[in-house]
């Protein structure tokens, strides 16, 4: 008889079918129905099962303890950190709690690149003036006629876009501080590299050899300040990080530099930003991620030439539930050859 899986996220092809092979699959969750359930709903969709995971529907106390009575032996979360699960009951409870981490590292780590380029070559600007008639030209009766002219500028008796667009700058050569050295970080700094940016480390958490091995640089806080030309932001929310960038960072940094934040917002004292960029205290900002979500179309952040707002998509790509899959499917085939769980959250 095939284990009874309670399956409440993605799992892609092929590793459905792998997993398919040993377990009797029940979609429940949010994988069922559009939108968070509540806790009685999802409680009685995955009473009775043996393996139970979950993506970002709410998991209780209560639901565990109902579970675990039930038969209940392992319980994953399909995300790189399990904040929707009340980890300690599972402790308490005696339940191996698996997820994924780094599922999404790769995805946002080559967004966050990405917001880099666009800050420092005015993409964002760029784009926005397109949009709005800025750099247009007037309309054309044929605009599959053209001169035939081998060398062109973006140009005309009205317009020339270097008076608009200010002059952009090359990643070579700067300095890059990431802030947090973890899964998302440290791939930052990898790609970086590849751009020959001089890279500046500061997580006082993560020991000195491991971001020396990495081949960049560790260094205090204020070092990082000071001599950063980009500094991206790549820190969990919790209690001693919540409001941690606030005006005593602005005071420290290049008015030439730049920050970008695809982690949390609530890391960043909100104030204290709007106002750094309302001093020119900092060339400008990107951000993956905002304070009230979706952002209000009130913001004091929008519409600025130098800052770039998108709607927390970074870690989301086709790639990452491929990631999330086969750490699942792996997992799930573990318990199945009566294996120790490797993923096994233990914060």
């Amino acid at each position: 008889m095939k284990i009874k899986l309670a399956l409440g996220t993605k799992l892609e092809q092929p590793y459905y079918d792998r997993v398919a092979e040993v377990c009797d699959i029940k979609k429940v969750g949010s994988l069922l129905n559009e939108g968070v359930v509540g806790e009685e709903e999802l409680m009685e969709q995955c009473m009775g099962c043996e393996i139970i995971y979950i993506g970002s529907d709410l998991v209780t106390r209560r639901c565990l303890e109902k579970w675990k009575s039930a038969g209940l032996k392992l319980l994953g979360c399909g995300r790189g950190t399990p904040v929707n699960v009340d980890c300690q009951a599972a402790r308490e409870l005696n339940i191996p709690l698996v997820y994924c981490p780094g599922r999404n590292a790769q995805s946002v780590a080559e967004f966050t690149v990405g917001l880099m380029l666009a800050l420092v070559r005015n993409i964002g600007m760029s784009c926005s003036k397109i949009n709005d008639g800025t750099l247009l030209g007037d309309k054309v009766e044929d605009i599959y006629r053209t001169e035939g002219k081998k060398d062109v500028l973006w140009k005309n008796d009205k317009i020339f876009v270097r008076d608009i667009i200010p002059s952009g700058q090359e990643l070579y050569g700067k300095t890059l501080g990431i802030v947090g050295f973890g899964a998302i970080g440290s791939k930052v700094g990898k790609i970086a590299k590849t751009f020959n940016m001089d890279v500046n480390v500061y997580d006082p958490f993560c020991p000195e050899k491991i971001i020396e091995e990495a081949g960049v640089k560790p260094c205090n806080l204020e070092e990082l300040l000071i001599n950063s030309d980009i500094i991206t932001i790549h820190l969990p929310a919790n209690d001693s990080t919540i409001g941690l960038i606030d005006s005593t960072w602005f005071e420290k940094m290049k008015p030439t530099s730049f920050l970008i934040n695809t982690s949390r917002a609530s890391v960043i004292e909100q104030k204290a930003l709007i106002k750094a960029l309302d001093n020119n205290q900092i060339a400008g900002a990107a951000m993956d991620v905002m304070w009230i979500e979706p952002c209000p179309k009130n913001h004091p952040l929008l519409h600025r030439d130098n800052v770039i707002i998108t709607p927390h998509i970074a870690g989301w790509t086709y790639d990452v539930y491929l990631w999330q899959s086969r750490m699942i499917c792996d997992e799930i085939i573990r318990y199945v050859n009566n294996q120790e769980p490797q993923l096994v959250w233990k914060k």
